[in-house]
């Protein structure tokens, strides 16, 4: 009986942690800026405006990427996200989104264990 309570509070504990973990912020900019690429009329300034935002939700939460992170991987997030704002910067659609699935791949591969 012990053994199978034991077994069912670790599993739950286990599945819990299978989440991410704190980068849901980052991510719900990411999909919000996506929307608005996703929209038949692109607002450049709109979505220059949130990738603003997610600059410095970066530079907020930088310390918290280096502690998760290598450096490697939040180096190269800092950049994709200064090369995001300049393709938007440029109206370069393709550019841009490629860039914003840069930057959520970093942010998913930095906050999974």
């Amino acid at each position: 009986m012990k053994k199978g309570m034991l077994a069912l509070i670790s599993f739950i504990i286990l599945s819990a942690c299978s989440s991410l973990v704190g980068g849901d912020y980052f991510l719900e900019k990411i999909t919000s800026i996506d929307q608005h690429f996703s929209q038949q009329e692109t607002d450049w300034k709109k979505i220059k405006e949130e990738c603003y935002e997610l600059k410095r939700l970066y530079g907020k939460n930088e310390w918290k990427l280096q502690l998760l992170g290598d450096e490697g991987e939040y180096e190269d997030l800092k950049n994709s996200i200064a090369k995001l704002i300049t393709a938007i910067e440029e109206k370069d659609r393709t550019q841009a989104r490629i860039e914003l699935s840069t930057v959520k791949s970093f942010i998913k591969d930095i906050y999974s264990l």
